[in-house]
């Protein structure tokens, strides 16, 4: 339901500013199991395809409950009257359309669901405004159905609440107006063999007399020409709202149709039907094009993840200062096309690159990221945005001055199975009340002296690698998390890199959150284990405990020996999450394609950072930190 809500329903609510979809429908579907099923079925099944682990069968069980009801009311008037029905039958066509790929076919059955619904209410003076809204999505799917497979319009359009003057009104009935115009030019074009010079017209009357008195509201309110450098085509048109542009198509569409029919053209050939299932395979998916800032051991695997992993990405350019890792990058890489840059700025110049990768050092990670977004670039950043609060919140500024862009700090830990499994059952209430959160990032002793100089740059251990642990406290205990925390403190040794001090760092560490609703983390950072990677967390709650990776293995493999049964670790982070990096490119990717919100708070990294920097200071002085509001006071105004 929340992604329905947050995400689906403005998919329906594209001309209707009262958002019935958005409001009602959820609603309604609290006391309609047919509504809330439909609800269930679609967004399950996007979720599926999106890639997010929920299994196609789980639509397929709602969408099957939906038709044992929807089934056996084609002749129930009292039914087919019944308004959270028709909005039931609304959201499944959507379904129908999204499984249209995976089946090759459409029945339009769902389609035809809502004709009857409509074609039930007879009387337009009583039609509700659920009905109405219902009526312009059912019309807007019919539209695209009948263009897709050239067929004549099906739907009636001789309802009372069809309003096709030129008076005054907002901006929703003026982009209807348009919409029903274009159903009845598809009508024109593919209802009938002879097409009459009257009729076509009476059709470019009403066009022309549609955008003579549309309000200036229709008008783009900025434009620019495409950039061919860049790889565009198209030219940026920006209007007001969403009924504006869906109005704007519906005209450019009935233009085209008018243009294509007209019976003063001779036509030597009658265009053959294409089938939706022929035009969805006839259309590849479209590919973000993608650079990775920096090559070194991140970076790398950032690259190789995007260039041969991620289905709707494509590694087009990639940078690096070190003449070493741009060698590399050629070797690896530049057989196969993808530019190598030395500067980062240049690489941002590559035409047609949609977005980068920032895996450079953490001290550039803030400046390249708002470079980036400058430079009109979707951005997924290595964590952390910086090592300082107020420079992370420099990236987060930026984004917002940037809104159609998708900004990311790369938290790869929320996109691995296990922690999406272990929120879930948090979520559903297995442990009861989350009150503990225990976790650890424990990395293998590198005897080479890496941590140490990486020690000059990194922020300190606790905003180097406790920052996933604290991120994962955050999205456990809520996004808004770090506004509940009451204190912070934290002690540390050296116990094997004594050089780390003076960088002001530790190689090990513990650290202790406190809440202001008694509620506890505790964070374990290392840089010495001895046998790999091991990162491991527990919640503990009312009624259980959840425990993630508490015995870390490489795979499932054990060997049996007279001393005993051993299994391999992971060696490094890399190994333990490298499925959960593909996720987090595969998610990314999808986002800046399909225009849909990150999957993690840009703003929840700025969180992250305050957190793990104010445990690094309480670390080196042995002082108790405290907030009041997420911001940072001394005990005595508490």
């Amino acid at each position: 339901m929340k992604y329905y809500v947050e995400y689906m329903s403005s998919w329906f609510d594209l001309c209707d500013s009262k958002q019935h979809f958005a409001i009602d429908v959820p609603q309604r579907a609290l006391s309609c199991p047919t509504l809330l099923n439909a609800i269930f079925a679609l967004s399950s099944r996007h979720l599926s395809l999106k890639g997010k682990h929920f299994d196609t069968w789980i639509s397929n069980h709602y969408h099957e409950q939906c038709l044992q009801q929807l089934s056996s009311i084609s002749s129930d008037s009292q039914a087919l009257r019944n308004d959270d029905l028709l909005a039931a039958t609304i959201l499944l066509r959507t379904l129908e359309e999204l499984e249209v790929p995976l089946l090759g076919t459409d029945n339009e059955g769902h389609l035809l669901g809502i004709q009857v619904f409509m074609t039930a209410h007879g009387d337009a003076s009583t039609a509700s405004s659920l009905r109405k809204a219902a009526f312009w999505i059912g019309l807007r799917q019919e539209v695209t159905m009948a263009v897709a497979s050239q067929r004549p319009i099906k739907t009636s359009l001789n309802h009372g609440f069809v309003d096709l003057s030129f008076g005054t009104a907002d901006d929703d009935t003026w982009a209807n107006r348009v919409i029903v115009h274009c159903a009845k030019v598809v009508q024109f074009c593919f209802g009938k063999d002879h097409h009459s010079l009257e009729e076509y017209r009476a059709l470019v009357e009403y066009e022309e007399g549609w955008l003579c008195a549309r309000p200036s509201s229709f008008l783009p309110i900025a434009y620019s020409e495409p950039d061919p450098s860049r790889g565009e085509v198209f030219p940026h048109i920006l209007y007001l709202n969403h009924a504006i542009v869906i109005g704007v198509v519906h005209c450019i569409l009935a233009q085209a149709l008018l243009m294509c029919y007209d019976p003063t053209v001779p036509r030597t050939q009658e265009l053959a039907p294409l089938s939706t299932a022929a035009v969805a395979v006839s259309m590849p998916p479209r590919k973000l094009k993608i650079g990775v800032a920096g090559l070194g051991r991140m970076g790398k695997r950032h690259a190789l993840n995007f260039f041969q992993s991620v289905p709707h990405a494509e590694l087009v350019a990639v940078s690096s200062p070190d003449p070493k890792e741009r060698e590399w990058a050629q070797e690896h890489l530049g057989a196969s096309g993808v530019g190598v840059y030395e500067h980062f700025d240049d690489m941002l110049k590559h035409a047609g690159l949609e977005a980068v990768c920032i895996a450079s050092a953490t001290a550039v990670h803030a400046a390249q990221s708002i470079a980036a977004i400058d430079a009109g670039k979707h951005v997924l950043c290595e964590k952390p945005l910086a090592t300082t609060p107020e420079v992370s919140q420099t990236v987060v500024d930026a984004a917002a001055r940037r809104p159609e862009l998708k900004v990311m700090c790369g938290f790869s830990r929320r996109f691995d199975e296990s922690y999406r499994d272990a929120y879930a059952k948090m979520q559903a209430g297995v442990i009861g009340r989350p009150c503990v959160f225990r976790s650890q990032t424990c990395d293998m002793l590198d005897p080479s002296g890496f941590f140490v100089a990486y020690a000059e740059f990194s922020g300190g251990i606790f905003v180097d690698c406790s920052i996933h642990d604290i991120d994962l406290a955050l999205w456990f205990f809520g996004e808004d998390g770090e506004s509940k925390v009451r204190s912070v403190s934290a002690v540390g040794i050296t116990a094997v890199e004594p050089g780390l001090r003076k960088y002001n760092d530790r190689d090990n560490a513990v650290g202790l959150i406190e809440f202001t609703d008694g509620r506890i983390v505790h964070l374990y950072c290392s840089r010495m284990m001895a046998a790999g990677q091991e990162d491991t967390t527990e919640v503990i709650g009312t009624k259980g405990k959840l425990g993630v990776n508490t015995i870390p293995v490489a795979n499932l493999v054990r060997v049996y020996e007279p001393t005993g049964i051993r299994h391999e670790v992971p060696k490094n982070y890399w190994d333990r999450f490298k499925n959960a990096f593909t996720q987090e490119a595969i998610e990314f990717s999808d986002c800046c394609l399909d225009d849909t919100p990150v999957p993690v708070k840009l703003e929840t990294a700025v969180s992250a950072v305050r957190i793990g920097a104010a445990l690094q200071e309480s670390m080196i002085t042995g002082q108790k930190i405290w907030f009041n509001n997420g911001k940072r006071v001394e005990r005595s105004q508490l």
